[in-house]
Order: C-alpha cells, then structure tokens, then sequence
C-alpha cells in the first residue's frame, strides 16, 4: 500500500479492513493453459504456502526523505497511517505496563514479551515457525526495519507462527509495548550482535544507518537503463492535447510473440476490443510481427523474459516495461491524447467506460495524475496516466531510480506496476486518484463470481487468457455491444471474421478501416481439407501441444474446439518420446497460407470447420493408432501382459498440508469420515512442523519452508524442491514399501481410493515400475500414482535427472514438482508410462462442461474442491450411494465410513 500519512503510528499487526481479507487469501491457484513449445504443463495448482500477498504492494516509508505529499493522494486512511495505534492481539494481549509479563532478551536476538509499534505495517508471512527465522525473514528485505512474530504456543488464529514485518524510517525506533503474545526484534544487519536501540521516540541504531550508506552506486548504465527524460520528441513535450474534460485516450499493450497473446490481440483488433476501442493504439512486441492484417507491431529491443523474485514472488518486468516506455515516449504519439492507457492483451477493458470515468478528473496541470485501480496498490493489468502524469513520469523516473536505490539498499525488486506506483505517488508527488471500480482482478480481492463479468460499473476484467473466456467475459459485460451471435461466430475465413468485426463496428458507431477488409479475403482452397499424410505445417506460431492423442482424427478434432487453432500436426511415429501420439495445435492468421514441410513421422491438417462450410476427411489410421480413449491401447497392453489370477492392490496414500490453512479442516473432516486418502490401506500426512489434525491424526515432519514463489513460462508454483523434501521423508519413513502402489493427493482432491483399486488391478509391475499419466497435457500434481518400484526407482535417480535438467536449460529448470517428475521418470530414468485420462478430471486438464458436479462415475478424482460444503457435495453427487447429501452434518461418522 502506499502510505502517504506519516502521522500516528501502528504496530505491524495492525491490519486495514480493506485488505484484511487480501492478507489471509488462500494460496493462488498457479495453473495456466500452456505456452507454445511448452512441455508438460505443471497444472498443479497448490503454491505451498504463500498467502496470496503477490501484488500487494507495500510502500517504502521515509521519514528522512522530507516533502509531504499526503495531499496527492486521495485514498482511504492506511494501516499505520491513522490515529489508532493497534497492536498485535489487540483486546486480547497485554497493554503497555502489565506486570505478570516481564520482558527479556535483546532487540538484536529477540526480545519477549514485547511488540514493537512503528510508523507503519510492511507485511505478514504465516507458518513461520520460530522467531529467529522471522529474524532472517525480516533481515532479507532492505525495507524491514523491526520485526514482531506471534508465539507458536498461544494458539491464537491470525497471530500463531505469524511474522510481522515492520518499516522503521532511518531516523526512527520503534516503541516497545508489553505484551505476552509476541517476541520481537531489529533485523541488526552487518554483523550486528547487539546495539540496537528500542526506545520512547528514540534515534535508530547508527550501525543500520551505516548499512544503508555504505551501498555501492549504481552502475552508469543502470542508471542510464531508467533515464527515460532524454527520448521524447521536443515539439511533443510542449504540445496540449484537450480541455478540461478532454477524454480522448492513446492505448498500448505489450504481446510477447507467438504466445497465446498474439490470438487474443488479432481477435481483439478485429472487433474493435481492448485497446483497439481507443483514439488510437500501439501494440508492442520484441520483434516485427504482422498480429493479424493491418496489425503490425512496433518494435522494442528488449529480452522479454521476466524472472521473479521480491518478497511478493512477482514477475520482475520493470526493466522490460522501462523499454516499452522508452518506445512510447519516443513515437510521441502519446502526446496528442489527454490519456494513456497500459492494457495487458487478456484484460477484458471497455474503452467507453474509461471515458466515463476520466471526465470526472481534469488535468492536474502542476503534478499531472494517474488513477490507483486497487486498495492494495496500482495492479499492472491497467494503468492509466494523464498527460502530463506520463511527462512526469519520463522526466523523473531517473530521480525515482536512484531515491529507491537508496532506500532498498540495492535495486528494489518490484514489478513495474509497483515501481510506478512508488514512484509518481511517493517520490515525484503526481496526483493519485483513487478509482477502484478500474480493475476487477483476481490480486485484488474481486466480489464472489466477479468471472461472470456482469459488473457493468467495472472498466475492466482480469485475467481472461483463453479465447472463449475473453469472449464470454465481453459478451456477458456488454451484451448489445457485444452480442452472442456475433461474438462466438466463427472467424476462421476472413469473410467471417470480417463480417462480424463490421456488425460490432456498426453497434459501436465507429469505422471498419481498422477492420479486416473483405478485398483481401480468399477462400480457403478445399484440397486444405484432406490430410497431409508425411508434412508438417509451418504457421505464425505454435499454440500448445497435447500428449496422449491417438490419432489424427482426434487431433483434428481438438483443433477444432479451439478458437485459436487454425492448422494441427499429429506424430503418428512409434516410439519416439515426444512425438508418438502428440497433437501439436498452431496458430494461423487469418487468410495466411501455410507452409507444407516433408516429414514422414507426422501427419498435418486444417481443422475446416463445418462453420465455414468445409469439412476435413477422414484420415485413415491404419498404423495401429489404437481407441479414441487414451487409456484404452494402453490397458489392452498391460492385460496381455498379466498371467495367472491377478492379487488385489495395496495403496500407500500421502498428502502435504501447509499448517494454520483451510487444508487442515479439510483433512481433518476426511479423517474422520475415512475418505481421501484416510480410504487408502495406509495414509500419513507431512507439514513442516509437528501438528495434530482432528482427534488422533499427527503429521510428520519434513523441515522446508513450504513458501513456493511463481515463475517458468507457465507461471506455475516452483514446488520440485518441497516435494523433493517431502518424498526423501516418505522413502525414508519406509512405509510405503510394504504397499504395492504410493497416492500422492492433494487434500483438495476429492479422490476415491476404490476407484484406483480398480484401475491399478490391471497393469502388472516393471522391473523399474510404471507410473500413471492423468492428463493429455502431462502429468498434473493432484493425483499422483506410483508403483512402488518407480518409486525406489524415481528416489534413486532424481540427482541424476537435476543435473540432466540443470544443462538442459541452462540453469535451474523452473517447473513444479509434477512436471520435474513425469520428465525425469519417463525420458531420463525409463519408466514405464501409461495414460489414463480418468485418473483427475481438473480445472487444467481441459475437464468436460459441469464437471463440477462429480458425477463422472469413471472419475478416480476430482480437483481443485477448497471449501469443505463444496468438497462435500462433490463427494456425495460422485457416490451417492455410500455419501448421502447431508451426511456431514449428520454427525453420525461410523455410518459415514
């Protein structure tokens, strides 16, 4: 948050009520559909963990800095930044002068029974396990100046094993409070054995001045890197672009090439969407693309992989959009609007309702100003600058650059959005209009089923990364606008797609210039339609790739049923790893040829959709592709293996819970009613620390922190090194080896363990065992199943596949647990791999309509079911026979079971 009062003061506990729910969020969901060349998608969708403070933005406090801007900024009162001096366990915890506490220890290793109040709350970190790690916790962020952790013994929700990061400006002490609840302490950085200073009102210690003076300068190109003041145009910079309610709006998006953002933007420009509903628009990229006809990119010479990192575990692009900027400013085109507008290409953004909205806020022409979409911070999905706040911007951003330097000791890692937030608003005191109906988005503590889009007060919805989402989003928000005929109507002819984009354009009033013209449409050549036995197709770009597809047919197929498939290639090869039954989707813009290439191994096609009055033929299978079903080839297989009567499966189940979350209610209701994994012959649950679920139920302990950050292409949960943990604690508690098959399930999987018995019962066990794909798309960490010969097998060779990976990708591979395992088991260790498909019916694993309801009676598992009444219901539509609904609320758990 950016806190702009520097008056009164807070412990770091204290919490502000817009955000108290954003502080406690649930670990966010890090599945994605997959980016183009991908391999397996790592669909888990567990970030273990981290509650979801990824873009909660935490503002630096300076007291030593001088200059109040408290005046720009318009927002509500911030945690720390009232009259009311909150502390940890307020009204249950001792105040200042309690005698039955005595205070003990030192600020620099810890003092207990003392809270420290400060100017301000940085941030909080639960299942911290003991003081001294909150320690280091707070001594790895430049920002934190003290730090309160909340005893593991008082059981008290929200203050338990919580670290409380604290600011502590440079000329400032933190005041100590008594209160039994708590330890606290300075992070006493450089070497610091004691020193540090708690007092009434008292100076900081000199040492940590110290620390912070003694940074190394920047280097002169980094600073160079933020210098954005010398690029734009002189006659731009004096030019005046409208009145006091002027409106008028520039948009640009940044598209990372051949991505899925490339289709939604050449959709979008076709219907006069997103950005393409402005005065005028740029898109950008890294590389000339022509999006669609008509759209070109502008180019910015920039590497556009954002690593991630900071304490938020946030993509750190402010280098990249620094580029994006520089480029912007340099066409200049900007300059002529009252308004610029940054919109990602999957942000449902409605350019009418922004002119609404602007009107009411005319130009600060001393300060400039920009809008705050978020009681948590300016969120990058949209941000919108006057213009003279951009001409702010570009002019100060090198003094911003070398203010945080400062501040952070080093570069501040932020993403971009934060940088600008920081900057405008702290640094160069830019008005800052507080405007929360901007953006709805899933960071921002979005209202129950704000996915339906009918808000129409919101300007804005984020993230809609697949195209019929996107579609369904702006249909459901502006219905006339966006009607359903016109939107869903198939676009893969351009005279479709032209005619259509001209039905838009003639409800919103506007030209089809920016349109697809109709003169340069072709009809697509029939002969398209019949496979292209032995080619493979060469188009704009890949779009994502499926495993697991048995034949040509259903590859076409799958192509047809996405929106953004206009050509596919199948691998009919046998038995090579990653080809054999991989359909590969493509992108191809509309009225472009492909480009046929010999190859033997594959066979290509268009998908020629009945829409457009095409229909691929037929191609004929005969090289032993096998049944529609995945698992079908698969089981024939392995039952002609078995011989003799066959012996009843034993299953060794596990799951990981993160301590003090929903998971732990979760498993402590499965407990009791004997389902999940409490169903298997065996079950054992692991935390990082020793907890008791329900009645009789003690984890095991693994000693990781179990904080997952986000990141790879995928943006997925970096997990490998926790369940590496977990699993070496599982090979080494040895119970697994007394059971023919180990589970691991996440507890919000709701997962029957009858239904793997019987699916198991039909492969027979390898000398290095065999595994069980459940997705086309890869293996998905919800469910996974392992003979225990792959597990012994997976033990031993997991080093052997970290260093094939590390070379492989020039580093550390950033991939979740499941996708490490399912690469190192299968193509490095030799595995054997059999696909069913009704292993997981999930979220990301492309799940049929109203899957949700469970009634799937093939299902082994069903996943992501967080809320208990929801876990319930599932289990009681998928087996109504042994669950009736409302048996949990009947109490009677022996008849349950």
């Amino acid at each position: 948050q950016l806190l702009d009062e520097g008056s009164g003061g807070a412990s770091a506990a204290a919490k502000e009520e817009d955000d108290a729910d954003s502080s406690k969020d649930e670990p966010h969901s890090g599945g994605s559909s997959r980016g183009s060349g991908a391999g397996h998608d790592a669909g888990d969708s567990d970030q273990r963990g981290k509650h979801e403070a990824a873009t909660s933005h935490a503002a630096l406090d300076e007291t030593s800095a001088g200059g109040d801007d408290s005046g720009h900024d318009e927002g509500e009162e911030r945690s720390g930044a009232s009259g009311d001096k909150g502390k940890i366990g307020e009204g249950e915890g001792k105040e200042e002068d309690d005698s039955e506490s005595i205070i003990t220890g030192d600020p620099c290793s810890g003092e207990v029974n003392a809270d420290y109040e400060t100017d301000a709350a940085l941030y909080e970190m639960e299942g911290i396990m003991s003081y001294s790690l909150c320690q280091e916790k707070c001594k790895a962020d430049s920002r934190c100046g003290a730090w309160t952790w909340g005893k593991a013994d008082i059981k008290v929700w929200g203050l338990s094993n919580v670290c409380f990061l604290k600011k502590l400006g440079l000329n400032q002490a933190p005041k100590r409070h008594t209160n039994d609840k708590v330890v606290s302490g300075l992070p006493c950085r450089g070497g610091e054995a004691s020193g540090g200073e708690v007092e009434e009102g008292g100076s900081s210690s000199e040492k940590q001045k110290k620390t912070k003076e003694n940074v190394p300068p920047p280097s002169e190109e980094m600073v160079a890197r933020f210098d954005l003041s010398g690029v734009a145009p002189a006659v731009m910079q004096e030019s005046s672009p409208g009145g006091e309610k002027c409106s008028t709006l520039f948009c640009f998006a940044l598209m990372l090439p051949n991505t899925y953002e490339q289709g939604l933007l050449a959709w979008q420009y076709q219907f006069q969407a997103n950005i393409f509903a402005c005065d005028e628009f740029a898109v950008y990229s890294n590389k000339s693309l022509q999006v669609t006809p008509g759209l070109v990119t502008h180019v910015v010479p920039v590497d556009l992989t954002a690593h991630f990192g900071g304490e938020f575990g946030t993509a750190l692009n402010t280098d990249i959009f620094l580029d994006v900027w520089r480029q912007v400013i340099s066409d200049g085109r900007f300059a002529y609007y009252c308004w610029t507008v940054k919109a990602d290409p999957d942000t449902v953004f409605f350019a009418p309702r922004l002119k609404q909205v602007v009107r009411e806020y005319p130009e600060d022409d001393v300060h400039g100003l920009y809008l705050n979409n978020c009681k948590m911070g300016m969120h990058g999905p949209l941000e919108v600058f006057s213009r003279r706040g951009v001409e702010k911007w570009y002019k100060g951003s090198r003094d911003c650059f070398l203010y945080f330097y400062k501040l952070c000791s080093g570069p501040c890692l932020w993403g971009e959005d934060m940088f600008v937030d920081q900057c405008l608003g702290r640094h160069l005191n830019v008005t800052r209009k507080n405007v929360y109906n901007l953006l709805t988005e899933d960071h921002c503590n979005p209202p129950d089923g704000w996915r339906s889009c009918e808000d129409t007060d919101s300007v804005a919805f984020h993230p809609f990364k697949k195209m019929h989402d996107y579609q369904t989003c702006l249909h459901n928000a502006d219905p006339v606008l966006f009607p359903k005929d016109v939107v869903f109507a198939e676009t893969t002819t351009t005279t479709t797609a032209a005619a259509a984009a001209a039905a838009v354009a003639a409800a919103v009033g506007v030209s089809t210039s920016r349109g697809l013209p109709v003169a340069e449409v072709g009809e697509l050549d029939p002969s398209w339609c019949e496979f292209k036995e032995g080619y493979d197709i060469d188009t704009d770009g890949a779009l994502y790739e499926m495993e697991g597809i048995v034949s040509a047919n259903a590859c076409m197929e799958k192509c047809r049923s996405e929106s953004r498939c206009g050509a596919f290639t199948w691998g009919k090869a046998r038995n090579q790893w990653g080809l054999t039954n991989v359909c590969f989707l493509k992108k191809l813009g509309i009225g472009r040829t492909p480009r046929l290439r010999p190859n033997p191994d594959v066979v290509s096609g268009l998908p020629c959709r009945k829409a457009d009055g095409l229909e691929q033929v037929s191609f004929s299978d005969e090289q032993a592709v096998g049944q529609q079903d995945g698992e079908a080839g698969e089981k024939q297989e392995d039952e002609a293996d078995d011989e003799g009567d066959p012996v009843t499966p034993t299953l060794y189940c596990f799951a990981l819970i993160v301590p003090g979350s929903y998971e732990e209610d979760l498993v402590a209701w499965q407990y009791e009613f004997g389902v999940g994994i409490f169903a298997c012959d065996e079950a054992a649950i692991y935390s990082n620390r020793s907890i008791q679920v329900g009645r009789s139920l003690v984890s095991g302990v693994v000693n990781i922190d179990l904080t997952a950050h986000k990141g790879g292409e995928f943006g997925t949960a970096l997990n490998t090194d926790i369940f590496r943990a977990v699993w070496n604690q599982v090979v080494a508690d040895a119970r697994y080896s007394l059971y023919s098959w180990t589970v691991k399930s996440d507890p919000d999987t709701v997962f029957f363990a009858k239904r793997l018995v019987d699916v198991v019962q039909q492969y027979k066990e390898t000398e290095k065992g065999l595994y069980i794909n459940n997705c086309r798309m890869g293996m998905h960490g919800p469910l996974e199943v392992f003979s225990k010969n792959a597990v012994q097998t997976w033990y031993k060779g997991a080093d052997i596949c970290d260093l094939h990976f590390y070379k492989l990708c020039s580093g550390p591979c950033l991939w979740g647990e499941d996708m490490f395992i399912d690469q190192c088991l299968g193509p490095i260790l030799n595995v054997k791999r059999v696909n069913y498909y009704h292993l997981l019916t999930e979220d990301h694993c492309d799940p049929p309509e109203d899957w949700r309801s469970c009634q799937d009676s093939k299902s082994v598992s069903f996943h992501p079911f967080k809320n208990l009444h929801e876990y319930q219901t599932c289990l009681a539509s998928a087996d109504p026979g042994m669950f009736q609904p409302g048996f949990a609320a009947s109490g009677q758990v022996e008849a349950a079971r």
